[in-house]
């Protein structure tokens, strides 16, 4: 989902050293009770209220109660760019050390790599009928069949692959941002073909396919928009303090939702307009929602607001 560099290293440390300051335009927006172990860059907000945050450098924390209270899981030391939902208790998360699999709701957590050469996975999803979706940097797209036993590389057609986001379309295709550039497969992830130039040439961070099926990517030069399925793109509205945009959620009511390196903006009307929506000042890595509840990630910890 997000991808980490000196400059991010830098941006977390002024951060930490300027929440006190920055904490005070919220917006409605409530700091949780934590978690306290580091930056949080992958959020997962279930309907029940329950949530799960993936940390830089320790692990994943869980709350069973809006983010009032968060516990360790046993998931430490190793930083966390993503989560996936799979069926029943089982979320599966991208981490710097391979794919994690969890089938108790994030309490606890197995590594699961085999067949993997390259570890370091940046996005992790679950599509239709089960396979299961990892990009990882240098190794490009892998793919398992077995819930996570084994995996798989699918990179055909895709030269470079350094991958980054992915995102499931309603055709039962794939699409994926690898190596600043996106591809999409039409047949489950067996053979890519890269999209038109219309799109930058650059990180793609992460991917969100509506309901209606319009596709949204958020860049490092803020979000792009697809209406049909990654074959064109064209650029949302401009009114981002900060281009860089690491993550995207979509809300109620038809609502987009960024988090950038200067705060929360929120879109109503398909990415043609956004406006800021609190945490100016503060670099926010994730954004997660679920229940009516809307939650941000940043450093330290989660910010949580109902919408």
């Amino acid at each position: 989902m997000k991808h980490i560099t000196a400059t991010s290293f830098i941006v977390l440390f002024l951060a930490a050293t300027a929440f006190q300051t920055v904490a005070a335009d919220t917006n409605n927006w409530n700091h949780t009770d934590g978690p306290y172990g580091g930056s949080v860059w992958a959020l997962h907000v279930s309907g029940d209220g329950s949530m799960l945050a993936g940390t830089l450098g320790n692990g994943v924390y869980f709350s069973t109660d809006g983010g009032d209270n968060w516990l360790q899981s046993n998931l430490e030391d190793v930083s966390v760019y993503d989560f996936a939902r799979g069926s029943g208790d089982t979320f599966f998360a991208a981490t710097q050390n391979g794919v994690y699999r969890s089938d108790n709701n994030g309490r606890s957590w197995r590594r699961m790599v085999q067949g993997m050469d390259e570890t370091h996975v940046q996005a992790v999803m679950v599509h239709e009928g089960g396979r299961v979706f990892a990009a990882a940097l240098a190794g490009g797209i892998y793919v398992s069949d077995d819930n996570g036993s084994s995996w798989s590389q699918s990179n055909e057609g895709i030269a470079l692959t350094f991958g980054y986001a992915l995102g499931a379309l309603p055709d039962g295709g794939v699409i994926a941002g690898v190596t600043n550039q996106i591809y999409r497969s039409e047949d489950g992830g067996d053979l890519w073909v890269l999209m038109d130039t219309d799109f930058p040439h650059v990180r793609t961070n992460a991917i969100v396919v509506t309901d209606d099926g319009v596709v949204f990517a958020a860049t490092q030069d803020g979000v792009y928009r697809s209406d049909d399925s990654g074959q064109t793109w064209q650029g949302t509205g401009n009114q981002f303090a900060d281009t860089e945009v690491y993550d995207l959620v979509a809300g109620s009511g038809n609502m987009l939702v960024a988090a950038t390196r200067n705060g929360i903006y929120t879109s109503s009307n398909n990415g043609d307009n956004w406006e800021a929506e609190g945490l100016a000042g503060q670099p926010v890595y994730s954004v997660g929602y679920g229940g009516g509840v809307l939650a941000a990630g940043a450093n330290p910890g989660v910010f949580v607001r109902n919408r």
